[in-house]
């Protein structure tokens, strides 16, 4: 369910803002901000509950902090052209404002790519744990993986790695 312009604003207290900035962290050589908190049963997407009963997808927060709860509340989709379902950074080749068509048409475009994280045989959720556990515990750790998922393009992941 959407929210309107007068829900985020509601949920975009300042107590909440920090309790969402403190699951963000950076990672050496990476432009994204990585999302270290609960993640989505699926897509791999960050989730974050900000009030008992409301759970809303950590990206579309950060757009509502960054562009406003009128924003938020009229974007039907965010697309994230770095292709980390983690990332939190709102802007140009992160998150940006899109439509479930243009989202779709980019996604099966990139998928197919050699190296393309969306190509994962992990799938997006399995990939976004294993990131997102590294990111928390080791960022510099993640810096490494991130540099050797680069250089296997094309490659299988092993099983027993």
């Amino acid at each position: 369910m959407a929210l309107d312009a007068d829900q985020w604003a509601s949920i975009l207290v300042e107590d909440i803002a920090a309790r969402y900035r403190n699951k963000l962290v950076t990672v050496p050589g990476s432009e994204c901000v990585w999302w270290v908190g609960a993640i989505s049963g699926h897509s791999g997407h960050g989730r974050f509950w900000v009030g008992p009963n409301r759970v809303v997808i950590a990206h579309r927060f950060a757009y509502a902090l960054i562009a406003g709860p009128e924003a938020a509340s009229t974007v039907p989709i965010l697309g994230h052209g770095c292709d980390n379902p983690l990332c939190q950074r709102v802007g140009p080749g992160h998150i940006t404002a899109s439509t479930a068509r243009l989202n779709r048409r980019e996604w099966a475009t990139r998928r197919n790519l050699t190296g393309s994280p969306l190509g994962d045989p992990r799938g997006a959720r399995q990939r976004a744990t294993t990131l997102r556990d590294l990111a928390k515990t080791h960022p510099s750790a993640l810096a490494t993986e991130l540099d050797r998922l680069r250089d296997r393009t094309g490659e299988q992941i092993l099983l027993w790695e």
